[in-house]
């Protein structure tokens, strides 16, 4: 192989994190219909609201991604308030989610069969993405983690990039970055001259100048990389 190192994305990459977050939103929503007497559509609707709320104000920092500060201002939103419905709601979401998360395939080989440091790089709170390692059971395999909680901004900013690089003492040209956002994972990589395999990305987003590759599964990126 050569590279001396794996920069890996988590979300969307390592497990299907639309699937787990869709059945975790459905229950969350369907508590909080319960809990306010409200219709499950509108339900939606405020977490729609709320979730771009918190974007705008917490633009390009983790913890714009906090489902407790979505469920606490769903209810601020009605007049509803009060801290024993929103971590009810921030339990039932996790709790769901974590059980619904689920490795791509051939994951689990990747992880054993390519030999190399690996590197997590993710967007979020760094207490939530320890847990999602832990409960898909690949921490073994996994040497280093960087949250955007840790590194204070978010892909694709380089920063973020540079500490993974920091931790694993490696240099940019001796690693690869494995991701499903073409913006996030692999075109946020090559502005620091990283190569990336774009997962799931369509051959047409082939750009060997910029070193991206698309392949389609864990498959065939063992078999590229070897």
């Amino acid at each position: 192989m050569n590279y001396k190192g794996i920069l890996l994305d988590l979300d969307n990459t390592l497990y299907n994190y639309d699937q787990a977050h869709e059945i975790a939103l459905e229950s969350a929503m369907s508590l909080f219909a319960e809990m306010t007497a409200l219709d499950v559509q509108f339900a939606y609707k405020l977490y729609k609201q709320a979730k771009s709320s918190s974007h705008i104000e917490r633009i390009g920092q983790a913890a714009s991604h906090s489902r407790i500060f979505y469920f606490q201002r769903m209810l601020e939103m009605i007049g509803a308030f009060d801290f024993a419905s929103v971590t009810k709601l921030n339990h039932n979401y996790w709790d769901v989610f974590y059980k619904q998360m689920t490795l791509e395939p051939f994951v689990l080989d990747f992880l054993k069969e390519i030999n190399v440091p690996k590197c997590i790089v993710t967007d979020f709170t760094a207490y939530e993405q320890y847990r999602k390692i832990e409960k898909l059971g690949i921490g073994d395999w996994i040497d280093f983690l960087v949250t955007s909680e840790e590194a204070g901004v978010e892909k694709p900013h380089p920063y973020i990039y540079m500490k993974a690089l920091d931790k694993m003492q490696l240099k940019p040209n001796e690693v690869i970055m494995i991701g499903d956002s073409l913006k996030k994972d692999c075109l946020g990589a090559s502005q620091l001259g990283i190569d990336s395999i774009y997962y799931k990305g369509e051959r047409e987003f082939e750009d060997l100048s910029k070193g991206i590759h698309p392949l389609k599964s864990f498959f065939d990126i063992i078999h590229w990389l070897e």
